[in-house]
């Protein structure tokens, strides 16, 4: 019990600016997503400009980038997980709420981590092509795969957001609204097939990242 609270009073220690990782997930995610996303022709578009769009490497070399930022958003964000863990842990201990923080993050990552590298792959496979060759109904495919591999991998985060507010809410760090919040951004979570519910559960990583920073001690108060 005073360890737990030993290690919540060094809040600039490095498990306390493991916490930021929500932030530049965040942060890298969307910059990522606009760059891997805003420019390509949509699923309607006629397969001659997709494969004019594809053809030029430049617009591949775009891809690429996008590909790295989000990867780099979602290593960024295991370490926000396990500080959250961590956290969850000094209300909670190693109860089934810290079980499911661990666990939902932990699938989120993976298959955030899958739909990121099929997209990328598969819309610039033609660069390991002697022909060039650009595949419209191929990229069509990788689009519609990895945005419902994201969101079916949003489904173990939304769980984590859900455990993470209950143990809050019930150890008394949360104040009930909060907790309450935090369970409806968690349920819609579940239904990140659609785009609003993805904004939501962004926007409580990046809130919860920032309190958590800047105010360390609450857990451990509870402890």
């Amino acid at each position: 019990m005073e360890a737990a609270v030993a290690v919540g009073q060094r809040p600039r220690s490095v498990a306390g600016w493991t916490i930021l990782g929500g932030v530049l997930y965040v942060v890298l995610f969307v910059i990522g997503t606009i760059v891997l996303f805003d420019g390509p022709p949509d699923s309607s578009a006629a397969p001659a400009k997709v494969i004019q769009w594809y053809s030029d490497s430049g617009h591949r070399d775009r891809v690429n980038v996008g590909w790295i930022l989000i990867t780099l958003a979602v290593f960024f964000l295991l370490w926000f997980i396990a500080a959250l863990r961590r956290a969850v842990s000094m209300v909670d201990g190693e109860g089934i709420l810290t079980g499911v923080i661990g666990i939902g993050g932990g699938v989120y990552a993976a298959l955030a981590f899958a739909s990121v590298a099929l997209n990328a792959g598969i819309r610039t496979m033609s660069d390991d092509t002697y022909q060039h060759r650009v595949f419209p109904e191929l990229i069509h495919a990788a689009g519609d795969v990895s945005w419902v591999m994201h969101a079916t991998g949003a489904v173990g985060l939304g769980a984590m957001i859900i455990a993470a507010s209950l143990a809050f809410m019930w150890g008394g760090v949360w104040p009930s609204w909060a907790g309450w919040v935090g369970v409806f951004v968690g349920v819609l979570a579940l239904g990140s097939i659609a785009f609003f519910p993805q904004f939501l559960f962004l926007l409580w990583i990046l809130v919860v990242s920032i309190m958590m920073f800047l105010r360390p001690r609450s857990p451990s108060r509870v402890a």
